[in-house]
């Protein structure tokens, strides 16, 4: 599969959550959003927003059937999402924290906001390395609970 290809398969599944992806479908996807986000964002910044809120169904779509091709719950991508999300709330809350007891002259809370952003931060990325393991784990040779190899 090339990368035209990908593409003009995930569109054409834009939010098809059933069947599988495979490992090249999947990463040329992201690769293209990566690019054309790129190009955007250089061009103007609405239309690089505009390009990443109309792909988010796709990207979802393709990444719960890239799980699929290796025999997980496309419901696993909703747990490490929601995961990242309260992350990142508790990375903004910490520092937000630690930056007013900085100010604050608290230096407790400025040091127990600085450990609340470093242990988000950590966290943060050891789930984004397990989403891109996930995302790039071999998938089921033959037929499995979800389909034929596409």
């Amino acid at each position: 599969m090339d990368i035209f290809t990908a593409v003009r398969t995930v569109y054409s599944k834009y939010a098809t959550f059933s069947g599988r992806a495979s490992r090249a479908e999947y990463w040329y996807f992201f690769l293209f959003t990566i690019i054309a986000g790129a190009a955007l964002s250089a061009i103007d910044a609405t239309l690089a927003s505009a390009f990443s809120i109309a792909n988010f169904l796709p990207n979802l779509a393709v990444a719960v059937r890239r799980l699929h091709d290796t025999n997980r719950s496309g419901k696993l991508i909703v747990a490490l999402i929601i995961i990242e999300v309260v992350l990142f709330l508790l990375i903004v809350v910490s520092f937000v924290a630690g930056l007013s007891g900085a100010i604050g002259g608290n230096s407790d809370v400025a040091t127990g906001g600085g450990i609340g952003v470093l242990v988000g931060v950590v966290l943060f990325v050891v789930l984004a390395i397990y989403w891109i393991y996930l995302m790039a784990k071999r998938g089921d040779a033959g037929p499995n609970r979800y389909g034929d190899p596409s």
